[in-house]
């Protein structure tokens, strides 16, 4: 019997940000891309696509992913998640 995955937050973000970096790796080889540029992977991927993924200098092949990581979150998400965790221990902007 399979558990139910439940989550506080999606798997993966409905919003990249531009300074967000992302890590790609394929079988031989490691890209670096910005928020934009991994947004376009995801869409490319969840269409269902299955060939290249064209970028200004250098192309991936979805069927050769091997895993995407982020690698910097972005200054917004950075802040959100500093206020979230102050709201769940009790601190506000008040607290010295």
């Amino acid at each position: 019997m399979q558990k139910k995955l439940t989550t506080r937050q999606p798997l993966t973000p409905a919003v990249f940000d531009d300074d967000e970096l992302w890590e790609v790796r394929t079988q031989d080889k490691t890209y670096k891309l910005t928020g934009k540029q991994a947004q376009i992977l995801k869409n490319a991927t969840t269409q269902g696509l299955r060939g290249l993924v064209w970028f200004d200098s250098f192309a991936i092949s979805i069927p050769h992913i091997t895993s995407i990581t982020r690698v910097r979150m972005s200054k917004r998400k950075l802040d959100e998640a500093r206020a979230e965790r102050s709201r769940q221990f009790g601190f506000t902007s008040e607290t010295k």
